[in-house]
């Protein structure tokens, strides 16, 4: 079968291109244009091979990459309606999208870095379309989020991109949290790894107890969609080139969390709540967007809302049961909207030169009627965005930011924090299974929220690199110890979990420390050093994949091996683990920001003002 393929080759040109050189700009546009026309023409053989079987789902089951006694990482590969409609659109906007960025991006200084990031995320998209399983899904998914930051950030010296990125970033970890906990939830109700072939016999077997799956995945897919009431993300995403928001907030990315709906609508399909819960915000989704549509003066803002319309129109046609035309409605709308984005600097440009030249105001009437107080309103809350953005500031950053500032007293505790995990982990390592079990609760409460405070301390510290890093490492290895010690692992399973962190913290210790300017590296402004030292960032930021568990390491099926062990009576530790795994990532990512991206301080080159 060729569907491995799909996502191996992309790979492959990703790899060549990081061995040429940057002002090589004819070879890095042919190898990606050249990778993703092979894949069209595969996914054309793929879809003759499709219709020709009678359009019966296509699935390949390749090798196992790690199993244990309840717990399996298979590499399949799957592919039924919804798959082909959805990569057959995305191999073609992607390739029209790498044309137009041939001429657009030229002689631009990140254009080799541009198109490294459309192969990663054209194959972390393939993986998502074309997985077999929730494993390899998430996998893809993961993929697209990290990519997603890199483009909304590729004007890196500049603060709004960067502050931006770091606010969809951490809505993308909320959701890619929730998505773990629907992972686990799966887990224990199925009491196997689902395949996504076996879903007709599941559903048979299970029936109701899949409500509380399908309102997670629900959740997650509404922040992957941007529908309300986390829509603001959207436009905030525009920062990056216009290709690029082509290609992502336009016509794919945007779309992903409707497909997650459309891969597990066995899940919530056989309840009319959920399916009702699903109509309804759709249709607010769409109502709020249209009312912010029609007061923005930005173009890209414009068609980011028009497009969030669109999608919780689908929302309700998926609802309905319509899934044909929800592909249909899919496929027109991601074909307008990478048109419109791609012309937007032009529409800029007439319309400036309309309105200087032959543009007559209306005349404004007032109305103090209620009907014109209720224009009124719906117009300033457009033009505030229905204070979506300020609400979650208010309710959740600010709140956690003042939390940690109270927190101060864990930047001067490191000796400490490793003398207790050094006792701890070898201790249950060797004796988990014969410790009293209300020891096991003692420890495994204690470490939980001992993450958590150290987690909510980097997230608000300002003060030095290294020390942010080293309560973010400990953070991760007093969540270790506490999945550790409910799941009753043994040694070499924590050891597993931990060889990736361990790793990732003493490489960010020599990366900090080559610096070499890491005692005044603070973290309440941005540096900008990836204009000096681009090969230490790009290590640094690898480094910080591996330590916000990334699947590029052995800790991430460490970590699924560990979480997947707790009982399913255990929820509240399960959502102590969600909210851990939101703040590492975001305190990495954060970190990272700060001390790469952003303004440099010297003043030798062109500058970026905080404005821009």
């Amino acid at each position: 079968m060729l569907l491995p393929l799909f996502v191996l080759l992309p790979l492959l040109a990703f790899a060549l291109l990081c061995f040429l050189p940057k002002h090589f700009e004819r070879s890095i546009s042919g190898i990606a244009l050249t990778s993703v026309l092979f894949v069209l023409l595969m996914f054309a053989w793929t879809l003759v091979f499709w219709i020709r079987g009678g359009f019966v789902p296509l699935s390949y089951t390749g090798f196992t990459l790690f199993s244990s006694a309840d717990y399996v990482f298979a590499v399949n590969f799957y592919m039924d309606a919804a798959s082909i409609v959805f990569f057959g659109i995305t191999c073609l906007l992607t390739i029209l999208v790498l044309l137009f960025s041939k001429y657009y991006m030229h002689r631009d200084p990140g254009f080799r870095r541009f198109h490294l990031t459309i192969l990663f995320f054209f194959a972390g998209l393939a993986l998502v379309i074309c997985s077999g399983n929730f494993e390899m899904l998430f996998v893809g998914w993961e993929c697209i989020g990290i990519s997603s930051f890199l483009l909304i950030s590729f004007y890196r010296d500049r603060y709004l991109p960067t502050k931006n990125s770091l606010k969809v970033f951490a809505l993308y970890r909320i959701a890619d949290a929730l998505f773990i906990v629907a992972l686990w939830y799966a887990h224990h109700l199925f009491e196997k790894n689902v395949q996504f072939t076996e879903f007709t016999s599941l559903i048979n077997e299970h029936g109701n107890s899949l409500v509380i799956l399908g309102a997670l995945f629900l959740v997650v897919a509404m922040i992957k969609s941007a529908q309300f009431p986390f829509s603001y993300w959207l436009p905030r995403a525009m920062e990056g080139p216009t290709t690029s928001s082509a290609i992502f907030y336009g016509a794919l990315s945007v779309h992903i969390g409707l497909f997650l709906l459309l891969r597990t609508s066995p899940f919530w399909e056989g309840s009319t709540a959920l399916r009702a819960l699903i109509a309804i915000l759709g249709l607010l989704s769409a109502l709020i967007a249209t009312s912010i549509t029609r007061v923005q003066s930005s173009a890209k803002t414009q068609i980011a809302y028009a497009s969030i319309t669109q999608i919780g129109i689908m929302f309700i046609e998926l609802a309905a049961g319509l899934h044909s035309l929800v592909l249909f409605h899919f496929v027109s709308n991601a074909f307008l909207r990478t048109y419109q984005l791609l012309i937007s600097p032009s529409i800029v440009s007439y319309l400036v030169h309309y309105q200087f030249y032959t543009f007559v105001p209306p005349a404004q009437k007032i109305q103090n009627g209620f009907l014109g107080k209720i224009r009124a309103t719906l117009f300033i809350l457009g033009l505030k965005e229905w204070n979506m953005d300020s609400a979650m500031t208010r309710l959740i950053w600010q709140p956690l930011k003042s939390a940690g500032q109270w927190l101060q007293f864990l930047d001067r505790m490191p000796a400490a924090l490793t003398g207790v995990a050094l006792v701890v982990l070898p201790a249950y390592g060797a004796y988990g299974a014969n410790v009293p079990h209300g020891m096991v609760d003692g420890v495994t409460w204690v470490s939980a929220i001992l993450s958590i405070l150290l987690f909510v301390r980097a997230y608000a510290n300002t003060g030095t690199a290294l020390t942010c890093w080293t309560q973010i490492f400990f953070g991760q290895i007093f969540a270790s110890v506490f999945l550790s010690a409910r799941a009753g692992a043994d040694v070499h399973t924590i050891l597993f979990y931990l060889t990736g962190i361990l790793a990732a913290y003493l490489s960010g210790v020599l990366c900090l420390k080559l610096l070499d300017r890491t005692s005044r590296l603070n973290l309440m402004d941005y540096h900008g050093y990836m204009y000096e030292h681009p090969i230490l960032g790009n290590v640094f930021f690898i480094t910080c994949l591996a330590m916000m568990v990334f699947p590029i390491t052995p800790s991430f099926i460490g970590e699924e091996i560990l979480l997947r062990s707790i009982p399913v009576d255990h929820g509240a530790l399960v959502a102590i683990f969600a909210l851990g795994y939101v703040l590492s990532g975001i305190c990495v990512m954060r970190l990272f920001a700060k001390v790469f991206f952003g303004p440099h301080e010297k003043t030798y080159h062109e500058i970026a003002y905080r404005s821009s």
